[in-house]
């Protein structure tokens, strides 16, 4: 595991994977905090990079959340995986499968091994 960065909503790190994981501390996410992370995620890459979410602690978003996670997403994730609790999927709505169609590969979890093998298939191999 790299450096593990600590931001206002999350901590940041990539892991021995190759995958960066972005995990909720249980703070509300705002546009500021989701621009706070982004940099800290782009910080520890060199370019966009499988990514865990794991919103299992995460509360519900606050104002302008969605838009700016939409914005920034391009900037650091090239496959992304949100890992829930048990009730987290309802939460999100449409959201995942909007990005899956839209931007990048995007699916919801609720098992981590599931989320880490998912986006495993994403991490580039070197010839």
């Amino acid at each position: 595991m790299s450096q593990v960065i600590e931001t206002t909503a999350a901590s940041v790190f990539v892991d021995d994977h190759g995958l960066l994981h972005v995990v909720s501390n249980g703070m509300e996410s705002t546009a500021a905090t989701v621009r706070e992370t982004f940099a800290a995620a782009r910080s520890l890459l060199t370019h966009p990079t499988p990514t865990l979410f794991d919103a299992r602690t995460w509360p519900k978003p606050g104002p302008g959340f969605w838009v700016t996670f939409i914005d920034l997403l391009p900037s650091a994730v090239s496959a992304g995986a949100i890992l829930v609790g048990p009730e987290g999927r309802d939460d999100l709505g449409g959201f995942p499968g909007a990005v899956n169609r839209l931007m990048v590969p995007f699916e919801v979890f609720d098992d981590e091994n599931a989320a880490i093998a998912f986006l495993v298939q994403f991490v580039p191999h070197a010839p």
